[in-house]
Formats: structure tokens, sequence, C-alpha cells
């Protein structure tokens, strides 16, 4: 398969639209266009990183990135110590994407050419890049509040009163990522791998370098992430989006994701990323305890497959025993 699950994505947007007027209903300010600008500032970072997460996700075999937290840290680190040590900005930020590539990279050998399974190569790679942006920031944040105003408008500018870091980041890369993944040999081929490895090996794929592309990318997009992050913040902090490893999971699931490979879309995970935003945001708004944030997030997860199984399964036989009740009569 290579699209989304249209009933997923439905019930994913009819659940951000209830939970946020149930948060309008105890607090109504939160509907105000700088609320709502904020909310979906909060959801770029992490949109970013699940992108990268589907592909890897996608590719099959239980490949799954439980670095791309740290691969986000270590690489707004850099970003930030390039540039406040004189490094043009955009050359600063080019540097925290390709380090979180080079990252990428290796986690792609460890799992494709060592032959570690997915799940042990990233937990270990996530200790060693966090380690890493200990280091090289001496386990302090590092502020930017004097870096160029131009590398600070990309998480903190608007165009056109739309925030900056969406309209010419995140939704040019949602653009980029549905052509790619749906109109291109890449993405033909990446859905191949996930659905049947050893098929697409006899049609010619080469299914370890494919996948190590995959792993590349994440970790490209996890950099770019950092780097945006630390733009909105005007700081730079070595534990960068620590949430983003298993969130970023959950978020391409509820996408339509199948865990195992072969599925996905990046609209999936977009609405599934404001789902996510929409409830982070609307608990924070309201002092909710950060203990019931995390619970709210697996039950979320629960509750919205178990309705898109019952309006799949349950539901149309339902209504076929409806209209045969009916014929009868």
């Amino acid at each position: 398969m290579s699209g989304f699950r249209s009933g997923r994505v439905l019930i994913l947007g009819l659940f951000a639209l209830l939970v946020l007027g149930g948060f309008a209903a105890g607090n109504p300010t939160i509907l105000s266009a700088d609320n709502l600008s904020s909310m979906a500032v909060f959801a770029v970072e992490l949109g970013i990183i699940a992108f990268g997460q589907g592909l890897v996700i996608a590719g099959g075999d239980g490949a799954i990135d439980l670095s791309v937290g740290a691969m986000s840290a270590l690489a707004q680190i850099l970003a930030a110590l390039f540039i406040m040590r004189g490094l043009p900005w955009p050359a600063g930020v080019c540097a925290g994407v390709l380090a979180g590539a080079a990252m990428g990279g290796c986690n792609a050998a460890a799992i494709t050419r060592f032959r570690i399974p997915p799940i042990i190569a990233t937990l270990g790679t996530m200790f060693a890049f966090t380690g890493l942006a200990l280091i090289a920031s001496g386990g302090n944040t590092i502020d930017l509040t004097a870096a160029p105003a131009r590398f600070l408008a990309m998480g903190q500018g608007s165009v056109l009163g739309v925030p900056f870091q969406i309209l010419c980041l995140y939704l040019p890369l949602l653009g980029l990522l549905v052509l790619i993944q749906h109109r291109s040999r890449f993405g033909r081929a990446l859905y191949l791998i996930g659905t049947n490895a050893t098929a697409a090996w006899l049609a010619g794929i080469h299914v370890n370098r494919l996948r190590a592309t995959t792993y590349v990318l994440s970790g490209a997009l996890s950099g770019l992430a950092g780097v945006i992050a630390a733009a909105r913040l005007g700081t730079a902090t070595p534990d960068g989006v620590p949430e983003a490893n298993l969130i970023s999971i959950a978020i391409v699931v509820l996408g339509g994701a199948s865990i195992f490979g072969g599925d996905g879309s990046p609209v999936g995970t977009a609405i599934a990323t404001l789902a996510i935003a929409v409830v982070n945001y609307g608990l924070n708004y309201n002092d909710f305890n950060p203990t019931l944030q995390a619970g709210m997030m697996g039950l979320i997860l629960v509750l919205v497959v178990l309705v898109e199984n019952l309006v799949r399964g349950r539901l149309p036989r339902l209504i076929a025993a409806a209209r045969s009740k009916r014929k009868m009569a």
C-alpha cells in the first residue's frame, strides 16, 4: 500500500476539533489568534521529525529510529556553536542539517552493514548522541539571543501573518514528501521493500541502500527540526526534543502507517501531528499534570485505532444487516 487511511485521517481531524472545542468550553481564550498560532508552531519541530520517522518505518523490517530526539539535540548544539563563533548563519543551519544526516548515516551503517537490529542500534546511538551533545555544550544551554536576526526569524518570524516555519518550511516540506513518497520511483520502491523485501530484491531494488537512505533522511530532518527549535527558543539545549523519540512513532502510526512497513503517508502524519499538538497545547494551557499528558498520548493511540476498527469492521456489517431486514420487511 502507498496511501493513507482516509478513515483514520477523518477520525483524527474530528478528534482534534472535538478536543479543541472541549478546551475552548473551559477556557475560550485558547481560540485566540495568538494561541492558535502558538499551537501550530508547537507542532512544527515534532512534525518534521515525524516525517523522517515515517520514511524509516515505511521501509519495513521492524525499522524504527529511537535516536531522532538525540540527533535533533546534537544538531542544534553544533549549529549554535558554529553560529556563535562567527560562521554565517546559513552555513550554521546547513551544518546542523548535515550533522543530522551524518548521524543518520551512522544508524544506517549499524543497521544495514553490521546487521544490528534497528531498535538496538538506534537506542545505542540515542545515548551516544545525547552524550556528545552534553560534551559539546558543557552540559549548558547556548544563548542565541545575540544570533543574527535572520536566523532567529526561522523560528520567530512570520510571512503574511503566518509563522515562517509553517509557511516557508513545514508546508513546502510536506508537499515535497508527498511527491517523493507517492509520485516517484523512490517512493514506490520504498513501499515495495516495506511490503515484501524479497520481491523488491528480485525486482532489482537495492533494499539495504534504500533503507539506509531513509535513516539518513530521518537524521537530516531531525537536524532541521533541531535548528528550527533553537531559532524559535533563542537557545540551544543539549536535551533537544526528548519526547520525540517515542511520540514520533505514535504520530506515524496514528497517521495510518503500519508499524510493519509498506504503508503510510506524510499527509496522515501531518494530521496526526496536528491532533497531538492540540492535545498537548490544550493540556499545557490549562495547567494539567504532565503525567496526565503522557497518559493521554497512549489513550489517544488506543482510542483512534479502536474507533477506526469499529467503523471499518462492525459498522459496515450493521448497515448490511439493517438493509437486509428492510428487504425482508
